[in-house]
């Protein structure tokens, strides 16, 4: 893996500075998955918690038919794959209402990154870079925001989970889902004080905005402007093309987007959490969508699912954007 790579070493570890997807490869990776293995497995997570399934022989089986499947599309298009997911609430506040103890907590985070090695050791190849990602949640809810981190407390509550995944050798943190600017400050201030590449995906709500109002453009300009320009790039996740597309206003500030992971139909998150049942739309309109949106945005290279998408939408999405991607290279 590490051919495709460029490292700097920090005390006795090397570091990723120059991740694939920055040098112009194309890239996936599927988050939601909790939604599948609640409506399609029939997993009861608590509090939407799935890096407990690590815990379970058949919840670790279905975990792994997930992620493979999702690989293995990817792969079939000629796309990386950046490996990441289960640790979205493996962090200090979930943890505890778990009854995990800190030890506990530390030690499952650990496995979650060992469990996406071994797909990357499996998969990589020149052609198809595998990167191993640590993913970290809000501290609170990410639909139902209540009070949200200053840019000091989030700092030194997420400084524990990253430091986790720097010591178990993760290649980046992404942090996933985020509304409050204040939190990504923290977080990424975190990420960078722990010399760990750091992607930023911003929960936008219909109309294009923040869950505070606050325009995505100034969003990331609030957060650049604090931290240094942290961030590798910014994405959007768990959202549809169609509720975040007003929020991708002309100007240059778009060239800090590197990614889009969109939920699989057009509905209010928290409902999708809650029917019972698994939304999963259209995979092949949904790959539509997305390469509609990689001929406006040909540098962006990172395309990717969330809520309600599973290998079939990723397989789409993968086939779309790379003909429309060979398409226009051809020109």
């Amino acid at each position: 893996m590490a051919s495709v790579h460029d490292y700097k070493v920090i005390g006795e570890r090397n570091i990723v500075t120059q991740l694939p997807q920055q040098t112009g490869k194309l890239m996936t990776t599927a988050g939601g998955f909790e939604t599948w293995m609640q409506y399609v497995d029939g997993f009861q997570l608590r509090h939407f918690c799935g890096f407990e399934l690590l815990n379970d022989t058949r919840g670790l089986f279905c975990l792994k038919d997930y992620h493979r499947k999702v690989v293995e599309a990817a792969v079939a298009n000629g796309f990386g794959v950046i490996n990441e997911g289960l640790h979205y609430r493996a962090s200090r506040d979930w943890g505890e209402l778990l009854g995990f103890s800190k030890e506990a907590l530390e030690e499952i985070n650990v496995r979650g990154i060992e469990f996406y090695r071994d797909f990357a050791r499996e998969y990589s190849s020149q052609d198809t870079p595998m990167l191993v990602g640590g993913v970290i949640g809000p501290r609170g809810d990410a639909y139902n925001i209540g009070r949200t981190p200053d840019a000091a407390e989030a700092e030194e509550y997420h400084s524990e989970q990253i430091a986790t995944f720097r010591k178990a050798g993760a290649d980046q943190v992404t942090a996933m889902t985020f509304s409050s600017v204040e939190e990504v400050i923290g977080l990424a201030r975190a990420a960078k004080s722990a010399g760990m590449p750091v992607i930023v995906s911003f929960f936008v709500a219909k109309g294009g905005r923040l869950k505070s109002g606050e325009t995505l453009e100034a969003a990331i300009a609030r957060v650049d402007a604090a931290t240094g320009h942290a961030p590798a790039y910014y994405m959007i996740n768990c959202t549809h093309p169609t509720e975040f597309e007003p929020g991708l206003t002309p100007g240059d500030w778009s060239a800090r987007l590197g990614g889009f992971l969109p939920n699989a139909v057009a509905m209010e998150t928290l409902d999708l959490c809650k029917l019972g049942h698994l939304e999963d739309g259209d995979p092949n309109e949904l790959g539509a969508q997305m390469a509609s949106l990689a001929r406006r945005f040909p540098h962006i290279n990172v395309w990717g699912g969330c809520c309600g998408t599973d290998g079939r939408h990723i397989g789409e999405i993968t086939r779309q954007v790379g003909d429309i991607r060979r398409t226009d290279s051809r020109r």
